[in-house]
């Protein structure tokens, strides 16, 4: 994603109801009665509720996309939860040969500092990778500790393994109150 034009057309794709230019459909399996069709948020309607449950995450693969993030934040921030800096895909864009995931140009170095500056900025979270590296975390919202390629090497289960011992699970109950 690199414009406005691009992410308000995702967050649109991501919404049902004309009330927020949504386009896709209303999920029926929500419908059913007493099991589904509860209001999470009491002083919210149904379809609000039900649009605050998508999670919109946007990938910025590009260094266009990284100096166009105050922007998309600032047009569609409300509607997304978090962005997600696609390294690999950003270093490609901008021609880098080696380095892989992360790099040591300076070009580089900037462009991770302007997508870093502008999410402190807007107080937003980040997602990304964390692979068993507990500093890869660090400000992620929203974390992806393994992948369907590392599974099928068979490193999907020490990964797993590692995230447990990193990420200790969560205590919600002064987040939530009980049902």
């Amino acid at each position: 994603m690199d414009t406005v034009e691009q992410a308000s057309a995702i967050v649109s794709y991501a919404k049902y109801g004309k009330s927020v230019n949504g386009k896709r459909s209303a999920p029926p399996s929500r419908f059913l009665p007493g099991v589904s069709d509860l209001c999470i948020d009491p002083s919210k309607t149904f379809q609000q509720n039900l649009n605050n449950q998508a999670a919109i995450v946007f990938q910025i693969e590009s260094l266009k996309g990284i100096h166009n993030l105050d922007a998309i934040l600032t047009a569609v921030g409300k509607d997304i939860d978090s962005v997600w800096l696609g390294s690999l895909d950003a270093r490609v864009s901008m021609e880098f040969k080696a380095g892989g995931l992360w790099g040591e140009e300076a070009e580089w170095k900037e462009a991770v500092k302007i997508y870093e500056g502008t999410l402190r900025k807007h107080n937003f979270p980040a997602s990304g990778l964390a692979l068993g590296d507990p500093a890869m975390a660090k400000g992620r919202s929203f974390m992806v500790t393994t992948s369907d390629m590392y599974s099928l090497m068979g490193q999907g289960m020490q990964d797993l393994g590692a995230m447990r011992k990193n990420y200790p699970a969560m205590d919600y109950s002064e987040v939530y109150e009980p049902l």
